[in-house]
Order: C-alpha cells, then sequence, then structure tokens
C-alpha cells in the first residue's frame, strides 16, 4: 500500500520553497505529488524499452496521471483506492536512498 510523506522545507530562506510530498511503497520514495493545486500525481516507472524516450542511461521514467485534484488528501486517496490498478498497469520503481 502507498503511504506519503510531508517534508517541510527548512532553514532561512524556507517561504520561498513549498513542501515536498513524497509518495513511497515499501517505505522506498516511489513517486511525489504536487503541492499546490491542481495536485498532479507522477510516479516513477521503469521503461518497457530502455530507448523510448530517447535516453539509455537510466531505467525509469517519470509518468502523470491525468487526474488532478483540489486537496491533497483528494490525491491520496486516489492512490490508495486504485493501488492493485496502478501496481498492474506499471512496474514502480523505488528511489534507492
Amino acid at each position: 500500500m502507498f503511504t506519503f510523506k510531508t517534508e517541510h522545507s527548512t532553514g532561512k530562506y524556507r517561504s520561498f520553497y513549498h513542501d515536498t510530498h513524497l509518495i513511497k511503497l515499501d517505505k522506498w520514495e516511489v513517486g511525489a505529488i504536487d503541492s499546490s493545486p491542481p495536485y498532479i500525481i507522477r510516479l516513477m516507472v521503469i521503461k518497457n524499452n530502455i530507448n523510448e524516450d530517447g535516453n539509455p542511461n537510466c531505467i525509469w521514467k517519470w509518468i502523470k496521471f491525468k487526474y488532478r485534484s483540489e486537496s491533497l488528501a483528494e490525491a491520496k486517496k486516489f492512490l490508495k483506492d486504485n493501488f492493485y490498478i496502478i501496481t498492474e498497469k506499471y512496474h514502480i520503481h523505488k528511489k534507492e536512498n
């Protein structure tokens, strides 16, 4: 199941930066949700063909969902409700920490 972590900006210039909303799977980072409306969901997925986006140096790519929400809670609910559909359709890339 997807879990979520919000990283708040810190330091002297924190007011210039938005919070980061991470999507995690088994404690590994797998995507992000934009920090302002409309909230857009992005996931890292393994490419079917290493050259499909013209970059043979990377085995994964970012995908964006067409779904847009007006709240962060709605975006999280969408991901949780569609977890099995998403994981069956896409081979999720887990980012190493």
